[in-house]
C-alpha cells in the first residue's frame, strides 16, 4: 500500500531558491520510497521578500517536482517584522487549513516548527483527517521570544504559545527534534516518543569537480587573500555585527590579508551595510538559489557562522550551513557557544569565539588565516568524515523512513 504523507512547513524551500531545503530533500527520498508526498509552504519567500508562483487573488499553486506535490500556499506579505509578520503566520494558516480540508486523506502529517501556529494547525488536519501526527522541532518557540524578542514569559502571546507548544508536545505521536540538546527539553515538557533527527546535507551535491581557484575565479574572489564566507539570513539572531566589528580590526591589523563575504539577505542587511561602511575587506553579496551553494563553498578558504548569546542557542540549534561547511570540506570559524562551539573543538574542525566577541572572532580568523594550506585541508576532511557519520541527510531521511514504517504498516495491520 502506498503511504500518504503530507510534509507542513511555512518556510520550506526547493532548491532553485535561497533558504534550507530540508523539507525538498526528505520529501523527495520518501518519493523514492513509493511513498505518495505532499509538503505545503508559504509561496512568499522571505529572503526574497516576494511571490514565487501566486498571482493575485490565487491561494494555491501546485507544482510536481519529479514526483514530488509541492504546494504554495499564499501568505500576507511583510518587509519588517512588525503586526505584518502576525499576520503573515495567521492568513498562511488560514489557506493551510482551507487546502487541507479539501484534499485528499492523508496517513501521515508531518508538521515543523518555527512557525508554532502552522504546525498547531497540521496537527488539527490531522485530528480532522485521522492522520497520524509529527511534531519536528526546528526551533524552540516561545522560548526563542523571551531570550531573543525580550518578550516577558508571562505575557499574553507567550503564555498562549506555550500551551499550544505543551498540547503539541503531549498529543504528537512523535516529536522529531534538529538539536540533540533539545530531546531533555522536550522529554520535561511532555513529549515521549522523541527522535533526534538533525539537518545535514546531501553529499552527492558537494561533490565538485571544478577545482579551487576555477571557483574563486568564477565569484570574483581574489586568490592571493584568504576568503570567509558567512552565508545565510541577515537578521537579529544572526549577530552579523560581531563579524562586521571583527571585520574592522582585521582591516586595521592586517590589511589586504582576508576577504569576508557577508552572502544572503534579511532585515538587517540595511543597517549592516551601514555599519561596515569604510571597511575595505568586507563585502555584501545578494542571496543566492541553494543549488548553487555547493560551488560558492568551493570557493571559500573558511565559513564562518555567528548567533547571538543567548542561553537556548547554547543548546538548542542545528544550523544548516555549518553542516553545508562540513559538506563542502572547509574548516569554520564559530562563535555561538555551547554544544557547536564544543563539536568544533572536539573534531578540531577549526577555530572558536565566544559569541558576540568580535575581537575573539578576529583572533579565530587570522589563527585559521596563520595555519597552513594542509592544515586548513586536513580540518575539512574531518568535517566531512562527521557528515558521513552523524549528518548525511540520506541517513537521517532513512531513519525517518523507518520511522514511518513502524507506524503505517501497524495501522494497516489492523
Amino acid at each position: 500500500m502506498t503511504h500518504k504523507i503530507w510534509i507542513i512547513n511555512q518556510f520550506a524551500n526547493t532548491p532553485d531558491v535561497p533558504g534550507h531545503i530540508r523539507q525538498y530533500e526528505l520529501g523527495q527520498f520518501l518519493v523514492q520510497q513509493g511513498c505518495q508526498v505532499n509538503v505545503f509552504a508559504s509561496d512568499y519567500n522571505l529572503t526574497q521578500r516576494q511571490y514565487l508562483k501566486l498571482k493575485f487573488p490565487q491561494l494555491w499553486h501546485l507544482e510536481s517536482l519529479d514526483d514530488l506535490q509541492w504546494n504554495w500556499l499564499y501568505a500576507a506579505s511583510y518587509q519588517v517584522n512588525n503586526w505584518r509578520r502576525y499576520l503573515n503566520m495567521l492568513s498562511f494558516c488560514l489557506t493551510l487549513l482551507i487546502i487541507g480540508l479539501f484534499k485528499p486523506k492523508p496517513d501521515l502529517i508531518i508538521g515543523s516548527s518555527p512557525q508554532l501556529l502552522a504546525a498547531f494547525t497540521a496537527w488539527i488536519l490531522a485530528k480532522l483527517r485521522g492522520a497520524r501526527f509529527y511534531f519536528e522541532v526546528r526551533d524552540l518557540w516561545p522560548q526563542v521570544l523571551i531570550e531573543l524578542g525580550g518578550k516577558s514569559p508571562n505575557s499574553l502571546l507567550v503564555r498562549f504559545l506555550a500551551r499550544i507548544e505543551h498540547l503539541l508536545y503531549q498529543k504528537s505521536d512523535r516529536v522529531i527534534v534538529l538539536a540533540a540538546g533539545l530531546v531533555d527539553y522536550v522529554t520535561k515538557h511532555g513529549a515521549v516518543q522523541v527522535h533526534w533527527l538533525p539537518n545535514g546535507p546531501d553529499i552527492e551535491q558537494f561533490k565538485l569537480e571544478i577545482p579551487v581557484e576555477v571557483a574563486k575565479a568564477d565569484y570574483q574572489i581574489d586568490p592571493k587573500r584568504i576568503c570567509l564566507m558567512y552565508t545565510g539570513a541577515h537578521g537579529t539572531a544572526n549577530s552579523l555585527d560581531t563579524i562586521v566589528e571583527a571585520a574592522r580590526l582585521l582591516d586595521q591589523s592586517h590589511p589586504q590579508t582576508f576577504q569576508i563575504l557577508l552572502v544572503g539577505d534579511g532585515p538587517e542587511k540595511s543597517q549592516l551595510i551601514e555599519q561596515a561602511s569604510g571597511i575595505e575587506c568586507l563585502e555584501f553579496r545578494p542571496a543566492i538559489p541553494k543549488g548553487e551553494m555547493p560551488k560558492l563553498l568551493k570557493a571559500a578558504d573558511g565559513l564562518i557562522l555567528t548567533l547571538k548569546d543567548i542561553p537556548l542557542f547554547h543548546y538548542g540549534v542545528s544550523p544548516n550551513k555549518l553542516y553545508d561547511a562540513y559538506a563542502a570540506g572547509k574548516p569554520v570559524i564559530v562563535a555561538v557557544g555551547g554544544m557547536v562551539n564544543q563539536e568544533v573543538d572536539k573534531y578540531r574542525l577549526g577555530f572558536t569565539a565566544e559569541p558576540e566577541d568580535a575581537k575573539g572572532l578576529a583572533e579565530a580568523m587570522r589563527q585559521l588565516a596563520q595555519i597552513p594550506l594542509s592544515e586548513r585541508q586536513a580540518m575539512g576532511q574531518r568535517g566531512q568524515n562527521l557528515i558521513r557519520s552523524t549528518y548525511s541527510r540520506t541517513k537521517v531521511a532513512a531513519k525517518l523512513w523507518q520511522l514511518i514504517q513502524e507506524d503505517l504498516c501497524v495501522r494497516i495491520s489492523y
